[in-house]
């Protein structure tokens, strides 16, 4: 009895599984999305989840957000790792600047939202531009993105 008093959980396979469940979740999610126009890709969730698995170093959870955001890219015909390279760029010379700036998080969150779909709106419109698709959404549905995610983010 003592062998089984002193055994522990082990807290590893506790980050896999809710890493696991983020990862079934944003699936189930995107799948619903992509039937209708209604629901945002949640581009700037993805954002904000990217840069708090770097911070917190969690790895399961920041693969998981890399895999969401791979299908994104699929299921909204963007070219693939435009999305990544996006929040690559953001979180290595536009965060750390908007993080000095904001001292308070729930600013950062609705700011990362608004960076997410300034800078895809504005990628998209060079890939449209060079390429000669179109894969960038109308303005009015970008704006109705980024008021609906910032809702979200702020509750993330």
């Amino acid at each position: 009895m003592q062998t089984f008093s002193n055994m522990r959980r082990s807290g590893t396979y506790k980050k896999a599984l809710l890493a696991f469940a983020l990862c079934a979740g944003f699936c189930i999610y995107q799948s619903l999305a992509s039937m209708t126009i209604w629901l945002p890709p949640l581009i700037g969730v993805c954002l904000g989840l990217f840069l708090r698995f770097d911070s917190e170093n969690k790895f399961y959870s920041f693969i998981m957000v890399v895999l969401g955001v791979a299908l994104i890219e699929s299921e909204n015909n963007i070219p693939m790792g435009t999305l990544l390279c996006l929040f690559f760029f953001l979180a290595f010379f536009v965060v750390p600047h908007i993080e000095t700036l904001l001292n308070t998080p729930k600013l950062a969150k609705a700011s990362y939202v608004i960076l997410a779909y300034l800078g895809f709106y504005v990628v998209g419109l060079c890939i449209d531009m060079a390429v000669g698709s179109s894969i960038v959404p109308p303005l009015w549905i970008v704006l109705y993105y980024m008021c609906i995610e910032m809702l979200v983010a702020l509750f993330v």
